[in-house]
């Protein structure tokens, strides 16, 4: 993002706030520390990473309010000492100011954003637009922002604007936004996007076309010239709700392309996103069955998932300690293939077991002080049998809170 841009926005967004006596502010925090062997050393060398956000909001008026979110992924802080500078990425994820007018038979929000906005796969736009609890898995959860696994996201600098009806639960919006997606050029996207929310049925979908702005054609300069076209579509369906058996699903393309005198579509298998997972609600306990695709760069920021294909069940219970504190202590169990997406299970039968990782995590969360504590010890099987005894086992203990 071009620090300029961000500059300009940050100081309106703050110019704003001595313009309006009711400002108000809320957020979230949250950090995770892993403990784990290197994986590219041959002998044991100890691991501490950290990985965390915050994401505020401030509330100028009732109808205008600002987004400011930022997340930090070090590397590994026993290098030299936990004392000493320790090489990081740092990533401002969103600036956003957004207004509010309330019509008639809907509510109108207009936005100017830098960075991810209401990215595709999260279920962010949900919740803000509906009010709902959290529904996407527990297998993408990360510590690096609220929106966990993305499958494609709004990024770049640009505008949306969402329209909320009031008798009808039912959302839907545009985004036109500039990025640098591509390698050479600046690319203009725009989006449409559609989501319901019903009491058996929750839906979000959405869709768009990147067109990147080339200033040549043939090596003749040119004001644009179009020679290929991006698209993108993804969507996350739950059918039933929190308090019920259901089907969580969710599907997405990415980057996806067409060229100028080609009929058929560029569609990299490692661009796609799969996921489906059952919910079996217990008397006392939930199961959930994930399979999935993702790619790689999405699994590099989740908690639960570390290959790009695999299955994982998830059983876990939920038990009151005090009137307003409850644990929730549960198991993952993975079995997951390294580096394939669901075109390799073709030759299912030539894998081998160097090919797939079987890992179990048991974990416990619990209310503490303001936020909820979150602890997990992995235990990779396959890594014992390949007699890489320090690299089998790891430690997260993670941590969130809402102020």
């Amino acid at each position: 993002m071009n620090r300029k841009h961000i500059i300009i926005l940050a100081a309106v967004i703050s110019f704003s706030t001595g313009l309006f006596a009711a400002t108000s502010f809320s957020g979230y925090a949250g950090g995770k520390l892993n403990y784990t062997a290197n994986p590219e050393a041959e002998e044991y060398d100890p691991d501490l990473k950290l990985q965390a956000f915050f994401a505020g909001q401030f509330n100028f008026t009732q109808n205008l309010w600002s987004h400011l979110e930022f997340s930090i992924n070090t590397n590994d802080l026993l290098a030299q000492s936990i004392f000493h500078e320790t090489e990081s990425l740092f990533q401002i994820d969103e600036i956003s100011l957004i207004a509010r007018a309330n019509m008639y038979s809907n509510a109108n929000y207009f936005s100017v954003f830098m960075g991810t906005y209401d990215p595709i796969g999260s279920d962010i736009f949900l919740q803000r637009y509906f009010n709902i609890k959290p529904i996407n898995s527990k297998i993408t959860e990360s510590y690096l922002g609220l929106a966990g696994s993305i499958l494609y996201p709004h990024f770049g600098v640009g505008i949306a604007d969402v329209i909320k009806l009031y008798n009808q639960p039912i959302a839907f919006g545009g985004y036109v936004y500039l990025n640098h997606e591509d390698a050479d050029y600046y690319v203009l996207n725009t989006d449409l996007r559609f989501a319901t929310n019903l009491s058996y049925l929750t839906c979000d979908l959405a869709g768009g076309v990147g067109v990147p702005l080339a200033d040549k054609y043939r090596g003749e300069d040119v004001i644009i010239a179009v020679e290929k076209v991006y698209w993108h579509a993804g969507t996350t369906i739950l059918i039933g709700n929190n308090f019920t058996n259901s089907l969580f699903m969710q599907g997405g393309i990415y980057n996806a392309s067409f060229k100028a005198k080609q009929d058929s579509s560029i569609v990299s298998p490692d661009d796609i996103y799969i996921l489906i997972e059952p919910r079996i609600l217990f008397k006392n306990s939930h199961f959930n069955m994930s399979l999935y695709s993702l790619p790689e760069k999405t699994v590099a920021e989740l908690l639960l998932v570390e290959d790009t294909l695999g299955v994982n069940l998830n059983l876990y219970s939920e038990a009151s300690v005090t009137s307003s504190n409850s644990i929730v202590f549960g198991s993952h169990l993975s079995i997951s293939l390294i580096d394939k997406n669901f075109k390799d299970l073709e030759n299912i039968a030539d894998f081998t077991t160097d090919d797939y990782n079987i890992s179990l995590t048991p974990y416990i969360e619990s209310q503490f002080l303001s936020g909820q504590l979150h602890v997990q010890a992995t235990v990779r099987f396959m890594e014992l049998l390949r007699e890489r005894t320090g690299k089998a086992f790891s430690v997260d203990i993670g941590y969130r809170t809402k102020f």
